[in-house]
């Protein structure tokens, strides 16, 4: 899975930013006072009168001077300690839990196979997933990718696709550097998805997102999500509103991820 090296959404991005924006504030109050220098020392006296004078105003005007470093050095604290990152996505998604809402133990076995049917959609094998297999092998998938006869016209309803942490070391890699919300921007950009909105991950915890697709034969609807195992996508073709589309993802997830 191509990922990009930046992650604006973790920790350590969020440290950067802390030690950045208190630096540039102590650049600021430090311009701040020494640029105003001149008009805080404000017009020479020319008698003892006006010394009195010029120095109640000098008094005023670095008065005013500190009151104005104080607001900008108590803004640039709020920004710089209240910049919270994300953890990575292998120490983010919260525990497992089974259909039932009881905790799953970290222990139990994760088992990943495509679920033979999920509601109007059939699991192609055989042949039939061979053609479709060597019609897209031009791009080898990550992970493993299963093809299902869908309730529409279509030759393929649905295309499922899922990474595992188990299979692939390079996203066991790149779950423990990046966050689940650049993940999740990074598949839906990289599909050029549009309208990608955000819906309950369901049991097992993780991000679940959904949008379109454009194609030459319509707008297929994507669902991704990700949890701190897991990477997956399910491409639906008959499908046309994004929240069944969602309720069809998790459908799939929960069918074909299974804690024992």
């Amino acid at each position: 899975m191509l990922m990009s090296s930046i992650d604006p959404d973790s920790q350590s991005f969020a440290d950067g930013q802390t030690v950045g924006t208190l630096l540039a504030t102590a650049i600021a109050v430090a311009v701040i006072w020494f640029a105003t220098k001149s008009w805080r020392r404000g017009p020479v006296a020319t008698s003892a009168v006006a010394a009195e004078q010029v120095t109640a105003l000098a008094l005023r005007r670095e008065n005013i001077v500190r009151g104005v470093l104080l607001v900008v050095a108590a803004l640039g604290l709020i920004r710089a300690f209240t910049y919270e990152g994300e953890p990575p996505a292998a120490e983010a998604a919260p525990a497992a839990q089974t259909p039932s809402g009881a905790a799953a133990s970290s222990e139990e076995e994760r088992v990943i196979d495509a679920a033979s049917r999920v509601g109007g959609y059939r699991l192609l094998s055989g042949a039939e997933a061979d053609k479709y297999e060597q019609l897209t092998s031009e791009k080898k998938p990550s992970g493993r990718r299963w093809f299902y006869d869908g309730p529409g016209e279509g030759p393929v309803g649905a295309v499922l696709q899922i990474n595992a942490i188990e299979w692939d070391a390079d996203l066991a890699e790149a779950k423990r550097s990046h966050t689940m919300t650049h993940e999740m921007r990074n598949v839906f950009a990289g599909a050029r998805a549009s309208e990608v909105t955000a819906f309950e991950a369901g049991p097992w915890g993780g991000r679940l997102s959904c949008g379109f697709m454009e194609s030459a034969t319509g707008r297929p609807i994507l669902c991704a999500w990700a949890d701190a195992g897991t990477s997956a996508q399910v491409l639906l073709a008959d499908e046309e509103n994004l929240s069944e589309a969602a309720e069809i993802a998790l459908q799939f997830r929960s069918g074909s991820e299974k804690r024992g």
